[in-house]
């Protein structure tokens, strides 16, 4: 009877473990390989002419890059989307940029049309923002390059701590990427405390990357240079508060809450104001 039920005991032990951990691995596998999104939208379409390009990051990694050159501007601006889309993605909201400074748009690692095979949620991601500011220095615009991001690309560029970079403007980011996970999963009550763990296990076997680690508001708090957050009030997806956790590590960073506004919904609430607002801090700072 005791081996019986040792038995049991070690099945219903076992197979539900394996189960969770199968479920796990999953999840990891959603996350950090996402389905490529490519949209319809070019740059073209709103009587801009691109300079098709093509970045190569410090780890080897080829970006898929649109440059749209200002030759009435010596000042700069990359744009980074938000995951798991593309640069396409963010077009729409950010091409009034291109009236005033010189803009070069590109795909993350993992996504678009870049190379790369997994997306670590802006941890490395910071490669690709310093081959685009190596880009632009190229390109006779060093010290007057600024950085706009949108969602994870806006957690990314408060994570790159690149010198070129001399203002950043950040549309609803993640304060720390571990916080944000936990918020995700909250549906699954007590049960997402151990799928996170494996979840972030699984990261770091396979990207090398300490989730817990991964924190744009500590990034935020030992940069120099001045920070404009952008956040709706009606934001489900990455709350108000990441941005009010920024602004609280950074007190010294501009906070602009956008009533009534969801994610992404930002520039459609505040129209020319949101245009206004992001074109003057960059004049200003760059």
């Amino acid at each position: 009877m005791k081996t019986l039920a040792f038995r049991l005991g070690w099945r219903l032990l076992f197979y539900p473990c394996l189960v969770y951990t199968v479920f796990s691995f999953i999840f990891f596998w959603m996350y950090a390989h996402p389905r490529r999104y490519t949209g319809a939208y070019t740059p073209q379409d709103f009587g801009l002419k691109p300079e098709p390009v093509k970045l190569m990051t410090a780890d080897g990694v080829q970006l898929d890059a649109w440059f749209i050159p200002n030759k009435a501007s010596r000042q700069a601006v990359i744009v980074c989307h938000g995951y798991p889309m593309d640069k396409s993605d963010v077009l729409g909201l950010t091409v009034f940029l291109a009236r005033h400074f010189n803009v070069l748009y590109f795909d993350f690692r993992a996504t678009g049309r870049s190379g790369g095979f997994f997306s670590t949620g802006g941890a490395k991601e910071t490669r690709d923002i310093e081959a685009a500011a190596r880009f632009l220095e190229t390109r006779g615009l060093k010290d007057r390059i600024g950085a706009f991001g949108f969602s994870m690309g806006a957690a990314a560029v408060l994570l790159s701590a690149d010198p070129a970079i001399k203002a950043r403007v950040l549309d609803a980011p993640y304060a720390d990427l571990g916080v944000e996970l936990d918020y995700i999963f909250s549906p699954w009550g007590i049960w997402r405390k151990p799928l996170l763990a494996l979840m972030k296990a699984w990261t770091f076997v396979f990207t090398g990357v300490n989730v817990d680690q991964v924190s744009p508001r500590r990034s935020a708090a030992a940069l120099k240079t001045p920070l404009l957050l952008i956040h709706g009030d009606a934001d489900k997806q990455v709350p108000l508060a990441n941005s009010e956790r920024i602004k609280a590590a950074v007190p010294a960073a501009e906070l602009w809450v956008v009533k009534g506004a969801r994610h992404g919904e930002n520039w459609y609430r505040a129209g020319y104001e949101y245009e206004r607002r992001t074109t003057a801090f960059f004049k200003k700072h760059l």
